[in-house]
């Protein structure tokens, strides 16, 4: 699909390089959850509350 072509979407695409999935591949399960954990984090302390009310809401189920 052209790149013009593509649907726009909201927020943020991210698509990582083969190399770096790769590298991800490669880290222990320790140190994957360790990441996921920072990443947790990281959102936690910067999203805005009602994002954080939605994402909760997502976790539970209700959504």
């Amino acid at each position: 699909m052209a790149e013009d072509a593509r649907p726009r979407t909201r927020g943020v695409a991210h698509h990582p390089s083969l190399e770096a999935m790769l590298r991800f591949r490669r880290l222990s399960a320790e140190e994957k959850l360790r990441w996921l954990e920072e990443m947790r984090l990281f959102l936690t302390r910067f999203l805005p509350p009602e994002r954080r009310a939605i994402m909760e809401r997502f976790r539970r189920g209700d959504i």
